[in-house]
């Protein structure tokens, strides 16, 4: 594992991002596989009251269906963020049904401009249809336009409880607008409120977008997310942040996680995004090895490569990994597994099995669904059990063994659950806030 450092400004480095990664098993036979995971830690903020600037654009739905309290709620919600934001941090307001309003250009959150945007948030009214991609275009266009150092984060908090129905309807073409707008280093958090959304199309969108998806069943849950997110945010410690694997010929890579990955070469590189403090990251990939004979070493190169916003700087840090030995089939099956990378790669796999079942249940294939999320089941039953593996093992059970469609409030929890596995962030068990808890230790 190396790390490398950062400064405060005063000569006196601090820690910064880790990387380590490890395999299953650090053998396989010719023709075989293996299973490669690798940790991204950022550490914990140690200067409290310090952190660098942010841009941010609330995008927010005001069609017809937002009408009364949701609507309410939102406007509160957003007015409790920006809170959080000072002065020399940039919001904007947009507002979208059938037609877009920039309501506050992106600039200063001024205490004067703080009390202008809950003006503008107190004079919005529930209108019409709803013009998703058009009012989230106009907010990421706001951050896209405004002049900003490498060392900022630029991020637009999408919220909507409906379809988008006017202007750009097309998922894929959404989608695509979210990973251009990442690589331009806006990213994208998608917040689907209500029962009404399409959950895969913001999960698509945010997943895209190097950002979180969300789902608020009620109303009244808003304040509390919207100020997470922010919370996150303004702890950023590494800006844009790429992981890059590189393989040997002959050995290919599949990533699981849920982050935007792309091959170039015999090199993969996964946009990890933003990295506020504290978290810690675990991307894996299963490998298949074409060809080769016993006695083969093959070396896999991991190193991440990020934006350290204290000194506005590029840095680099590599992981030590011991090559890929190609062995006799009988030692292969005699060595012992790492039970971690076991667990990580059981669970994000079971998640995108279950992601999978999710659309082919929303499509109305539900035979095709149920077998999917049966794979997802047995992938989880030769998994090393853990309290994480048990949780979801029940949760998938119960998935399975349903022989109608999902409704809505079930498709979109287990939607908004199995992004955070495939990110390795927290779910948390229905009626149990403190105690049960399906987290990576």
């Amino acid at each position: 594992m190396t790390q490398a450092p950062s400064s405060n400004g005063n000569g006196h480095h601090l820690p910064s991002i880790s990387v380590s990664a490890l395999w299953e098993r650090p053998l396989t036979a010719p023709g075989g596989t293996a299973a490669l995971l690798v940790r991204v830690s950022a550490p914990p903020n140690r200067r409290p009251g310090r952190r660098t600037p942010v841009d941010v654009a609330f995008v927010l739905d005001r069609s017809g269906s937002m009408n009364g309290g949701p609507l309410a709620l939102a406007k509160q919600a957003v007015d409790a963020a920006a809170g959080y934001l000072r002065d020399d941090d940039r919001a904007a307001l947009v507002v979208f049904d059938h037609e877009v309003d920039l309501l506050q250009p992106l600039g200063p959150t001024t205490p004067r401009a703080k009390a202008a945007l809950r003006l503008a948030l107190h004079g919005i009214d529930a209108g019409g249809s709803t013009d998703l991609g058009g009012g989230w275009l106009s907010g990421c266009r706001e951050l896209a336009e405004a002049s900003a150092s490498s060392a900022r984060s630029r991020r637009a908090l999408l919220l909507t409880d409906g379809q988008a129905n006017v202007g750009i309807v097309d998922p894929a073409a959404l989608v695509r607008h979210a990973a251009e707008l990442r690589s331009r280093g806006i990213s994208t958090t998608a917040l689907g409120v209500g029962l009404g959304f399409n959950e895969a199309l913001l999960q698509a969108m945010a997943e895209a977008g190097g950002g979180n998806f969300g789902f608020v069943e009620r109303p009244d849950e808003l304040r509390a997310f919207f100020e997470t997110e922010l919370r996150e945010l303004l702890a950023v410690v590494a800006l844009g942040l790429t992981l890059e694997v590189t393989l040997p010929e002959g050995l290919h890579a599949h990533p699981v996680s849920a982050f935007p990955a792309a091959r170039h070469g015999r090199t993969w590189t996964v946009a990890l995004g933003d990295v506020p403090a504290g978290e810690e990251l675990e991307i894996v990939f299963r490998l298949e090895v074409k060809g080769g004979r016993v006695g083969d070493a093959l070396p896999v190169g991991v190193s991440a490569g990020w934006t350290d916003p204290a000194a506005d700087q590029r840095r680099h840090a590599t992981a030590e990994l011991p090559p890929l030995a190609l062995a006799p089939t009988l030692e292969v099956e005699r060595a012992i597994a790492d039970g971690r990378v076991a667990e990580v790669l059981a669970v994000q796999t079971a998640a995108a099995e279950r992601k999978r079942a999710l659309e082919l249940d929303r499509e109305g294939r539900i035979v095709e669904s149920r077998q999917a999320m049966a794979s997802a089941r047995d992938v989880l039953a030769a998994a090393p059990m853990s309290e994480r593996v048990r949780f979801m093992t029940q949760d998938t059970d119960v998935l399975a063994a349903s022989a109608g469609p999902y409704d809505e409030a079930t498709r979109k929890r287990a939607a908004w659950e199995d992004e955070r596995r495939r990110k390795n962030r927290r779910v948390a068990r229905q009626g149990d806030d403190a105690a049960g808890r399906d987290q990576a230790p």
